[in-house]
C-alpha cells in the first residue's frame, strides 16, 4: 500500500457556526477518516476501512469518495435546518432537530426545538427536547427552566422528572435534584438511571455540604440507590463503574461522583441515539442513504449490543437498519432489472422480476413510513 497521506477539507456554515469537513487516509491502519469540526472541537468521526495493497490512485479515489459522502450528508442537514427553521411545521422541526442532536449539532438542534415551543408552547416532548440540546451546550439553568416546562406540563412523566432533576443537579442544587428522582422512581419503580442519579446526588450533596438533612446519611442511601441501580441496570457495571465504586469505599466521594457521573453520561449517549431514526428519515428523504452508510449503522448497533446484549432498545435499532437496507436493496434490485430490459425489451422474466421487486417496495414503503413515524 502506498504511503502518501492525502487530506482534503470543505467548509459549511449555518447562520450560527461554521463547520470543517476533513477527510484524510491512515495507510499505517488501513483505514479513511472523515471528521467534521466547529470552533475547534470534533463533532463527529466516521471511518472507513481502507484494503491493503491499494496504490495511490486508488487512494486518492476512496478518500475523495468518503470525503464527498460526508459533505453532500452535512450539506442536506444544513440546508434542511435553514429552511424548516423559518417555517411552522412544528413536527417536521422536531424529527429535523433530533436528527441534529443525533449527529451533535446541538445549537441548531436548540434553535428549532425552542422555535417549535414558541409556536406551540403545550408542547411538552419539544420543552423536553429543548432542555436536552440546551444541557448539552452547557446552558445549566436555561435547561432547568425548559426541563421545569415539560414537568408542569405532563408531572407524570419519569423521564421529565429525571432529566429536570440532572438539571438541578448540574447547578449544583442537590435538594430539589432529589425531589425530582425520587418523584420519577415513584412515577415508575424500575428506573435504573433516576435511582443512579440519586446516589449522585447524595453524593454530590456530601462534597457540597449543602442540606445537612441528606448529608446525615449519605453513606447508607448512596449504597441503596447504586444496588438498585445495578439490579437494573446491570450492563452498567464496567471498569468506570468498579472504579468509582473504589475511591467510595475508600471515603473519596469526591473522585467517585466523577466516575459515577461519566457511567450516567454513557447512558445518556446511549439516549441520544435513539434519535438515529429522526437522522435516517431524513436521509431517506433526500435520497442519500447507501449501502456503506446503512452497513455502518448496522456494524455500529452490532458493536454495542457485544457490550450490552440484553439492552432492548439496540435490538430494536438493529431491526430497524435491517429493514432500511432490505428496502435499499429491493431499490436496487429494481434499477438492474430496469437495466436488463433497456438492453433487451423482450426479456420477460426480467420484466416479472421487476413488477414483482416494484410491489416488494410498496409494502416496504408502507412499512417505513410507519417504523419511523414511530
Amino acid at each position: 500500500m502506498s504511503d502518501q497521506t492525502y487530506r482534503l477539507n470543505s467548509r459549511l456554515a449555518t447562520p450560527e457556526k461554521e463547520y470543517l469537513v476533513q477527510t484524510i487516509n491512515d495507510s499505517q491502519r488501513g483505514r479513511v477518516l472523515s471528521s467534521v469540526f466547529s470552533e475547534g472541537e470534533l463533532v463527529e468521526t466516521q471511518e472507513e476501512p481502507l484494503d491493503a495493497g491499494k496504490n495511490a490512485e486508488e487512494i486518492l479515489k476512496r478518500v475523495k469518495e468518503a470525503h464527498e459522502e460526508k459533505t453532500k450528508e452535512f450539506e442536506y442537514l444544513i440546508d434542511m435546518y435553514r429552511r424548516v427553521v423559518q417555517g411552522e411545521e412544528i413536527e417536521q422541526m422536531v424529527y429535523l432537530g433530533q436528527a441534529l442532536f443525533y449527529k451533535n449539532m446541538f445549537l441548531e438542534a436548540t434553535n428549532l426545538f425552542s422555535r417549535a415551543t414558541e409556536l406551540d408552547p403545550e408542547f411538552h416532548r419539544g420543552w423536553s427536547h429543548l432542555g436536552m440540546a440546551r444541557f448539552k451546550l452547557s446552558m445549566w439553568q436555561e435547561s432547568c427552566d425548559a426541563f421545569a416546562k415539560s414537568v408542569e406540563l405532563k408531572p407524570h412523566y419519569a423521564d421529565y422528572r429525571n432529566s429536570l432533576g440532572e438539571a438541578y443537579l448540574a447547578v449544583n442544587s442537590c435538594k430539589r435534584a432529589v425531589i425530582e428522582f425520587e418523584e420519577a422512581v415513584k412515577i415508575n419503580v424500575y428506573y435504573g438511571e433516576a435511582y443512579l442519579n440519586l446516589a449522585l446526588a447524595y453524593m454530590l450533596n456530601a462534597v457540597r455540604r449543602e442540606d445537612f438533612k441528606l448529608f446525615s446519611n449519605q453513606s447508607e442511601k448512596t449504597a441503596e440507590m447504586l444496588k438498585k441501580a445495578e439490579m437494573i441496570m446491570p450492563e452498567m457495571v464496567g471498569q468506570v463503574y468498579l472504579e468509582g465504586q473504589k475511591y467510595l469505599d475508600k471515603g473519596d466521594i469526591e473522585k467517585a461522583f466523577g466516575k459515577f457521573l461519566g457511567v450516567r453520561e454513557k447512558l445518556k449517549d446511549r439516549k441520544r441515539q435513539k434519535f438515529s431514526n429522526s437522522y435516517l428519515r431524513f436521509m431517506l428523504a433526500s435520497n442519500e442513504v447507501n449501502e456503506r452508510l446503512l452497513s455502518r449503522r448496522i456494524r455500529s448497533i452490532k458493536d454495542a449490543i457485544a457490550v450490552t446484549p440484553h439492552y432492548a432498545d439496540l435490538h430494536h435499532e438493529l431491526a430497524i437498519a435491517y429493514t432500511l437496507l432490505g428496502s435499499f436493496i429491493h431499490n436496487k434490485a429494481v434499477e438492474e432489472y430496469s437495466k436488463a430490459l433497456a438492453i433487451n425489451p423482450d426479456f420477460e422474466r426480467a420484466r416479472r422480476n421487476m413488477k414483482l421487486a416494484e410491489n416488494e417496495i410498496k409494502g416496504f414503503d408502507v412499512l417505513l413510513k410507519a417504523i419511523l413515524k414511530g
